[in-house]
């Protein structure tokens, strides 16, 4: 019972760890409005750290697999090639 909640709670962590990092990203692309450069770098360091956050999430869970890298970093690529024609339109 301790243990199952204590894996929750790390669970939860995680899940909040991606929540800061991913608003962060959205206040700072915000407060680089008008600064196309600085918003795609802004993209480029997100994308990475979401990339990073799903590895490091899957092999603390000790389900990491070939799959799972490759669909962290397509949905990462995904976002930077989308908002990267978003933000030089």
């Amino acid at each position: 019972m301790i243990i199952k909640r204590k894996q929750q709670l790390l669970h939860l962590m995680h899940y909040l760890i991606l929540v800061v990092i991913l608003g962060i990203g959205l206040v700072l692309f915000w407060f680089f409005t008008g600064l196309p450069n600085r918003q795609y770098a802004v993209v480029i360091a997100i994308s990475s750290l979401y990339f990073l956050w799903g590895i490091f999430h899957h092999l603390v869970e000790g389900d990491l697999h070939g799959r799972i890298v490759v669909e962290y970093l397509l949905i990462a690529l995904m976002a930077v090639v989308l908002l990267r024609g978003v933000i030089y339109r």
